[in-house]
C-alpha cells in the first residue's frame, strides 16, 4: 500500500514538472522571439490556472504589450479560450528587473497574452 502511494506521488510530482518545463519552454520560446533585448535572462513561478480572464482583458493586455517597449511590434498570439494556465516570469535586462505573468493555452502549446505586473 506504501508502494502504490509513493508511485501515485512520484508520478503526480513528474507530471507537474512535465507541464511546468513545457510552460517554461513555451514562454521561452516567445521571449526568444519576441523581446528587443538579446541579452536577458528569466525566472519563473510555479504554473497554475485561471477561468476568470475574459476576453476584453486579453484584448486589453495584447494593447498594451503592443505599446511596451521591451518587445517588437506585429506579436503572434494564440487564439482566446475560456481557461489559461498562467506563470509569472521576472524578465532581467541588465540591472532592470521586469515582472510579467503570461498566460498560455491549456495544452501548454502557446502564449495567448500577458502583463507587467
Amino acid at each position: 500500500m506504501k508502494t502504490a502511494i509513493m508511485l501515485t506521488a512520484i508520478t503526480f510530482t513528474m507530471y507537474g514538472c512535465g507541464e511546468q518545463h513545457k510552460a517554461e519552454s513555451v514562454v521561452e520560446d516567445f521571449l526568444a522571439e519576441n523581446i528587443q533585448a538579446s541579452d536577458y535572462k528569466v525566472a519563473f513561478s510555479d504554473i497554475d490556472s485561471t477561468r476568470h480572464v475574459t476576453d476584453s482583458a486579453v484584448n486589453a493586455m495584447r494593447a498594451e504589450a503592443a505599446r511596451n517597449k521591451m518587445f517588437k511590434k506585429g506579436i503572434k498570439y494564440a487564439d482566446t479560450d475560456k481557461k489559461y494556465i498562467y506563470t509569472k516570469v521576472d524578465i532581467y535586462v541588465g540591472r532592470d528587473t521586469v515582472s510579467h505573468t503570461f498566460y498560455i493555452t491549456p495544452d501548454l502549446g502557446r502564449v495567448v497574452s500577458f502583463k507587467e505586473n
